[in-house]
């Protein structure tokens, strides 16, 4: 068993319903949601482990859940994984900008799902208990592992799961280039093609962050044709 708890948050019964199934036969165990008011009162009373979240919801939609739980203290470090029927580019990115570790559209295939979860669920464990200094720095940059902080300069910078892991490992790595391929393995799981285009998103709403709040000698650095580096 996994013992991980996933909250699915879905207007849809039918999809609701599924959804359900599948995650308890996965061996998880699942807590429901219909609306976006309900979804934040179970994920303040129950912390689950990851939420896949729906972004067209009667009341509060899906976006301004995901914003209000990246906020919140509370739940700012539970995974949000966004499920939407809209595909287009400037949809995913305003998800993604909403804070989400991640971005499925549907129809959409249940293995390349689970894959996503566990790879999202991972990135926790790694941050939590991967032999990484606790600090790192470059430039006014310093990142704390242990208190999942990231300041510039006294700054304080707040980033997502998955935005903090590719800072991580490109200040692990910091001066080199660290391929596309490996980012999307290490973070998601995937290949660069079942990526998509997801990963440069979380790159340029990282490089903007650091960018709004003062970054100074720590650029992320885009080597065309294989990846990225801190520099």
């Amino acid at each position: 068993m996994n013992e991980k708890t996933i909250l699915i948050v879905d207007d849809e019964k039918h999809i609701l319903t599924m959804l359900e199934m599948n995650m308890k036969a996965r061996g998880f165990n699942s807590l429901t949601a219909e609306s976006g008011e309900e979804a934040l009162e179970i994920a303040l009373k129950k912390s689950p482990d990851l939420i896949l979240l729906d972004i067209m919801l009667p009341g509060i939609d899906g976006v301004e859940v995901c914003r209000r739980l990246k906020e919140d203290e509370r739940t700012k470090r539970i995974p949000v994984l966004m499920v939407s029927a809209k595909s287009e580019g400037k949809d995913k990115i305003t998800g993604l900008k909403s804070g989400a570790d991640d971005y499925v559209t549907k129809p959409f295939n249940l293995e390349e799902l689970y894959l996503r979860i566990n790879a999202a669920l991972r990135q926790v464990e790694l941050l939590t208990s991967s032999p990484v200094p606790v600090l790192l720095s470059l430039g006014n940059i310093t990142l704390d592992k242990e208190k999942f902080l990231v300041r510039a300069a006294d700054e304080k910078i707040e980033l997502t799961q998955t935005e903090f892991r590719i800072l991580l490992i490109l200040l692990q790595h910091k001066g080199l280039t660290v391929s596309r391929e490996r980012l999307a393995r290490e973070i998601f799981d995937l290949s660069p093609e079942e990526m998509g285009r997801t990963l440069d998103v979380h790159i340029r709403n990282l490089r903007k962050k650091l960018d709004e709040k003062g970054a100074r000698g720590c650029e992320i650095i885009t080597i065309r044709g294989e990846g990225f580096k801190a520099g």
